[in-house]
């Protein structure tokens, strides 16, 4: 398995440059062609329904006319993003595949419901990359995010707004034995064969053993991962905080994580690791449903 296309959805924004920049991190040693899709929605779909009977034609014309101006403003603002970016870092533009050596990138436009956009077009590429959902990215951003994690079946990157993310040498991977952590595995595993180091965190309780802990390792070494086994007591405290803190310490740059093991109403009843993860990471998260 190769990693070979990563998609960066952009809103036009400040968190573009986070998302742009954690692309090139994981393009880069692969060698990979990174999609930049500025994102926006159609203005006549979203505020039509909305105007209220009573308004002139003239008024609901304007009302669209400042929307459009909006859209304009937004893509405007990712497109020169985007070309800083990429002439900082001297990226080719490459819109069709070719043989070229090292990252490739392009430039596109989208427009209509961020989640519909989103999930389809992540299901064509190997890696989306999104911000950790924040008020101060709006609706859209957490629209994107869950979009690529639960609809998308493809491998989620989700940067924080603030961290940048540095070239992958070490990898953690939060290890529960459900089939979303064994999916998150399967799509990470061009960045696990070729980390110096992978460390295996899970906490041990009645439905994870140390043995079955082990022969996960032992499944990963065969492909040639660098892989150690670290286990910790899973019958208190918060998981989400000690794997971040375990990463930390095992010196990575990235953590592997199955995305809502549990269903989504039992997590937004009783809480759960994905949340967490996603609303106060300090580490760049590879997540997948």
């Amino acid at each position: 398995m190769s990693l070979k296309t990563v998609l960066a959805p952009v809103l036009g924004n400040e968190a573009d440059t986070a998302i742009l920049n954690a692309a090139r991190a994981i393009a880069a040693p692969h060698g990979a062609h990174i999609f930049v899709v500025h994102i926006h929605r159609d203005p006549r779909e979203v505020l039509v329904p909305q105007i209220g009977m009573g308004m002139s034609a003239s008024m609901i014309e304007s009302i669209i006319e400042q929307a459009e101006n909006a859209a304009n403003e937004s893509r405007a603002a990712s497109l020169a993003a985007y070309d800083r970016w990429r002439e900082t870092n001297k990226l080719p533009v490459i819109e069709a595949p070719t043989d070229t050596d090292g990252v490739t990138v392009s430039f596109e436009t989208l427009v209509g419901e961020p989640g519909r956009i989103v999930a389809r077009r992540a299901r064509t590429v190997d890696v989306i990359v999104v911000v950790a959902p924040s008020d101060r990215e709006g609706t859209d951003a957490s629209v994107i995010a869950e979009a690529a994690i639960l609809e998308s079946g493809k491998a989620t990157l989700v940067v924080p707004h603030d961290v940048e993310m540095a070239a992958i040498t070490g990898v953690a991977i939060g290890w529960n034995a459900s089939k979303e952590a064994a999916a998150a595995v399967a799509h990470a595993m061009p960045l696990l064969v070729t980390a110096e180091k992978v460390a295996v965190m899970s906490g041990i309780d009645d439905d994870l053993t140390k043995e079955q802990l082990g022969m996960f390792v032992d499944s990963l070494r065969w492909h040639g991962v660098k892989a150690t086994a670290k286990s910790f007591d899973a019958s208190s405290g918060s998981i989400s905080g000690r794997l971040q803190a375990e990463a930390r310490e095992a010196d990575a740059q990235l953590l592997v994580l199955g995305a809502y093991s549990h269903s989504r109403l039992r997590e937004s009843i009783f809480g759960g690791v994905t949340d967490d993860i996603l609303t106060a990471a300090r580490i760049p998260v590879l997540m997948a449903h």
